[in-house]
């Protein structure tokens, strides 16, 4: 499968899925038998596409590491090599001790050190370096976990249109969580750098978006965030595990020999089985403790039960992984030593690693999988043993905090930090009739068998093509090079032009504090030099009050429309409303406004004559977007009574008279004027009123979104400035 036709697939995770020993004739590489392996095998072994990666391996000279190179040249790989420090640094200790800790929510364990984040840097550019050398512009990037969080912006800085994905295969954690990393506008700049960002949940998906928003202060639109003129999507793609094979083995006559022997050698007794790494995210005490309670309020189950437990070995030098591991060896003697007897071990532990086809026949022939995992990405062994269920019986018993709940439904759910809770459900899972086995497992089996990792592989891939897609044509509609000439021909061919310029956003950046946002010396000079030729007309054309406008402009030789036209002021003359426009909505709306106001620091209303605004942007973003909508709700009844208008703009709701609108102040301009050439620049939704009604041969502008009826977009209020400068560089040359 190759999701770009004639451009390749470029695969990057910290390992590359290869086994590599060195034995006494020399290195011997094996395949890895991963699932991410198994699901990427049809991408990267297919034409000319690659994956890039550490080959878990140190060379110990230049003729090991070039053996490497081209043995993993011919399997499609490309290694990339690491030093014993980088090593220590980037994977031991920044991602393990400080992005493993806080993603699974436990930042006691955070070690904070400068230079293990330096390595970190270090590493993810010297990824990126490699996979320039492959890299061609229309490529396809998938960029895989917290190892490489900075790597998708790495090369985004050189490649503008390069499609990247990025998938996180551990949880993210709650905003506030994250933010205690002192680089994590760093990270989540980095994960930006990609047009598609998935999780395996909805929860984790969430909290990135509120980090980018709370954090970065990037406000969120549904799914995506604008991230410097880009639109940067967020999706939750739960990972599948390689169904088939897991589901053929357990039919092999090997594997369910193998499973009649373990049942034979606990003498038929109900086997419940948990396989973990080693982590203090599994929740293996918590698990070891349940069985223990279980045994204690359930007398008549000893000798009839056994917790089968393997632990694969991981990081065990590690001080709180030995601290882990010690625990474990002594909390599961006291138990055997306690209940146990010559004829029965209630706890069979394992620390190890075990073959797949093992693992196999211990799914055929456990009667119940137990997983209490306190925080996981997903965790796939419970997929595993559903996989494996198609022709014995079995009840899977899985934490409500492992990623793979949220899809497993079915399956018996319990909190992980109930010891209780765990013990019930096991007595639960012991004596659930057969039926309602049957009946939970088919659902499940349903779900893992459709949702399998092939399937999580081309609907990831089938996302990225439609984002690059629509990128394609938001792209085209910014402002470009060859849209300039065109402005600039539509100008120099034009005998009378207007320019309706709005002015928050557009003239002028926001400001927290609306009345200190007021005009700068370079946008005088800009208007001024617009204004300067006779046949040119400069509109400011605002939300502002009358006379704020006044204030800033009432001598410039500008027209200026205030209050989104309800105000309108011609050269030399004086102000005018609007007639006939009735305000007495306003004391209603104004209760309204002012009742959110008091409960939302930071927020305030502004009364204008014919509109009232609430605004919002020192209220803390969350708050901010929750208290915005409560408004929308309690005066969605008075609108359609009193012919209003509710416009939600940047961190403002606004309510004013709906026959008013900029829309048709400047079309009223327009028709007196009769111009040939019309420029009109804003950016937020009373601006759109305008796009929307000035005639099609409209240059229309939109200002930091690309959402919008205007033909042309500039990523930011800096760019718009940039623009009018080049506008007003040719007003200079006409009339030089």
């Amino acid at each position: 499968m190759n999701p770009k036709n004639n451009n390749k697939v470029i695969i990057v995770s910290n390992r590359l899925p290869v086994k590599i020993e060195r034995k006494e004739d020399g290195l011997v590489i094996s395949p890895s038998e991963g699932g991410l392996a198994t699901g990427l095998g049809s991408i990267y072994n297919a034409g000319n596409n690659i994956w890039v990666g550490w080959p878990g391996i140190i060379p110990q000279d230049d003729a090991e590491k070039t053996f490497i190179t081209e043995e993993l040249r011919a399997l499609n790989l490309v290694p990339v090599f690491l030093t014993e420090e980088e090593i220590l640094g980037y994977y031991e200790g920044f991602s393990n001790e400080v992005l493993w800790p806080i993603c699974h929510y436990s930042p006691s364990y955070a070690v904070y050190d400068t230079d293990n984040w330096n390595t970190y840097v270090q590493v993810n550019e010297k990824f990126g370096q490699i996979v320039r050398e492959y890299i061609d512009s229309e490529d396809t990037v998938w960029i895989h976990d917290y190892q490489l969080m900075l790597l998708p912006n790495v090369l985004r800085k050189q490649y503008e249109k390069l499609s990247i994905g990025y998938f996180q295969h551990i949880p993210f954690p709650p905003d506030e969580v994250f933010r205690s990393i002192p680089w994590r506008n760093e990270l989540l700049l980095g994960i930006l750098g990609a047009d598609l960002t998935a999780f395996h949940t909805f929860n984790d998906a969430q909290h990135f978006l509120d980090a980018c928003t709370h954090i970065l202060n990037i406000p969120i639109r549904n799914n995506y965030l604008q991230i410097r003129g880009r639109s940067a999507y967020v999706e939750v793609y739960p990972m599948g595990i390689d169904f088939d094979k897991f589901n053929n083995l357990s039919k092999d006559a090997g594997v369910k020999a193998r499973a009649l022997e373990i049942k034979s050698y606990f003498k038929q007794r109900k086997i419940i089985l948990s396989i973990d790494r080693l982590d203090y995210s599994k929740g293996i005490i918590q698990r070891i403790v349940a069985f223990e309670e279980l045994l204690k309020n359930y007398p008549e189950l000893r000798d009839q039960v056994v917790l089968y437990m393997l632990v694969v070995p991981s990081r065990d030098k590690v001080k709180q992984y030995k601290r882990l591991r010690d625990e474990i060896d002594r909390r599961v003697g006291n138990i055997n030593s306690v209940y146990g007897s010559t004829d029965w071990t209630p706890i069979a532990y394992f620390y190890n690693s075990y073959p797949v086809e093992e693992l196999s026949s211990l799914y055929v022939a456990a009667d119940v999988c137990l997983i209490t995992s306190i925080r996981d990405g997903m965790n796939l062994v419970s997929k595993e043993y559903i996989a494996s269920k198609e022709e014995t019986s079995g009840v899977l018993v899985l934490s409500e905090l492992a990623g793979a709940s949220k899809e497993l439904i079915d399956a018996v759910h319990v909190n992980p930090n109930s010891v209780d809770q765990i013990s019930h459900a096991l007595h639960f899972a012991l004596h659930m009739s057969e039926e309602e086995k049957l009946n939970r497992m088919k659902a499940n089996f349903d779900l893992v068998k459709k949702f399998n990792i092939h399937h999580w592989v081309e609907i990831f891939f089938a996302r990225m093509k439609e984002i690059k897609i629509q990128q394609r044509k938001e792209f085209a509609r910014k402002i470009q090079p060859e849209n300039n000439e065109a402005i600039s021909a539509g100008y120099h061919n034009a005998q009378k032009r207007i320019f309706f310029l709005d002015y928050d956003g557009t003239l002028i950046d926001f400001h927290n504090e609306a009345d200190k946002a007021t005009p700068t010396e370079e946008v005088y000079e800009l208007l001024d030099t617009l204004k300067s030729d006779p046949n040119n007309t400069v509109v400011i054309i605002s939300g502002r009050p009358y006379q704020t406008l006044e204030k800033w402009f009432g001598n410039r030789g500008y027209t200026l429309v205030g209050e989104h036209g309800v105000w309108k002021k011609l050269p030399g003359e004086e102000w005018r409303s609007k007639s006939n426009l009735s305000d007495r909505w306003k004391p209603s709306v104004k209760r309204i406004m002012n009742k959110i106001a008091n409960r939302t620091a930071g927020s305030s209303v502004e009364e204008k004559e014919y509109s009232m605004a609430w605004h919002y942007r020192k209220v803390q973003s969350g708050l901010g977007r929750l208290r915005a909508q409560e408004l929308m709700d309690s005066l969605r009844y008075l609108i359609p009574h009193h012919g209003l208008q509710l416009l939600y703009g940047d961190k403002v709701i606004e309510v004013k008279n709906s026959e008013v609108n900029k829309g048709k102040a400047a079309n009223g301009i327009v028709e007196k004027l009769q111009p040939d050439f019309i420029f009109a620049m804003g950016d937020d939704a009373t601006d759109e009123d305008m796009f929307h009604e000035l005639p099609a041969e409209t240059v229309s502008v939109k200002v930091g979104s690309k959402k919008s009826a205007a033909k042309y977009y500039v990523d930011s209020q800096q760019d718009a400035i940039q623009l009018l400068h080049s506008i007003a560089g040719l007003v200079q040359k006409n009339q030089s």
